[in-house]
């Protein structure tokens, strides 16, 4: 429980305790929720890309790892992509082995260098696939839609939501015989996960697939910002 709740919790249980002291009655409340879809066509694309190379020495797979990795960015660049950024999220470097026998053979040493491209025109992500498999990157472990405006979106879907949960609670307490009268409190649910119309931001592109050369076909479906609150009110 964070700090915040338990600041509002000790409130709630001390007004609660303070009219009990008095004689009065605590007003009854009613709680809520509200949940508010926003579907939009996704505007940006951010891409994972990995090159894999292997050598008899730490230095030598470094070495033919960062030559295979320039080629792939410079392949990018190379493209002009509007809002494109590419930025380096990881660099590994490991021994290598084999199973002989029951035993673990060392046999040279892996490097793997990963990199994120972001782009804003997302037609052009096929594009990017093919042009970075073929300039030497071995493994693409995934691609995701977003939109540039996500926050203003998310402003939005969380309004509509409160608007969805204040009409739930009038509905609750209608059939109560009673009305809402002050609302105490709103707080936001995060939501696990976000879906398109085939969930796009959990959408992969496995490499295996560019084996057969040519563009890659992308589907970028839509993105749902899914916003969800809980509202609590007194009634009378």
């Amino acid at each position: 429980m964070t700090r915040r709740s338990v600041l509002t919790l000790v409130i709630l249980v001390a007004g609660t305790t303070v009219l009990a002291a008095q004689g009065q009655t605590p007003p009854a409340t009613v709680s809520s929720m509200g949940e508010a879809v926003i579907r939009r066509p996704p505007d940006r694309a951010i891409i994972t890309l990995t090159t894999e190379s292997r050598g008899q020495t730490p230095q030598e797979a470094q070495t033919k790892g960062a030559v295979i990795m320039k080629a792939v960015q410079a392949a990018v660049d190379a493209l002009k992509l509007t809002g494109g950024q590419v930025m380096t999220t990881g660099l590994y470097l490991s021994q290598d082995y084999e199973v002989s026998g029951n035993q673990r053979v060392p046999r040279g040493f892996v490097d793997r260098h990963t990199i994120i491209v972001r782009l804003d025109d997302i037609s052009r992500a096929g594009e990017v696939l093919t042009v970075a498999v073929g300039a030497g990157a071995t493994n693409i472990s995934g691609i995701r839609f977003d939109r540039r405006d996500r926050e203003a979106l998310e402003e939005e879907a969380l309004k509509q939501a409160v608007g969805v949960a204040r009409a739930r609670a009038d509905a609750l307490a209608a059939g109560a015989g009673k009305t809402v009268d002050r609302v105490l409190r709103v707080a936001e649910e995060r939501v696990a996960f976000e879906a398109g119309a085939l969930n796009p931001r959990l959408m992969a592109a496995q490499s295996e697939s560019l084996a057969l050369g040519g563009s890659v076909p992308v589907a970028s479906g839509e993105i749902e910002i899914r916003m969800r609150v809980v509202l609590t009110a007194t009634l009378r």
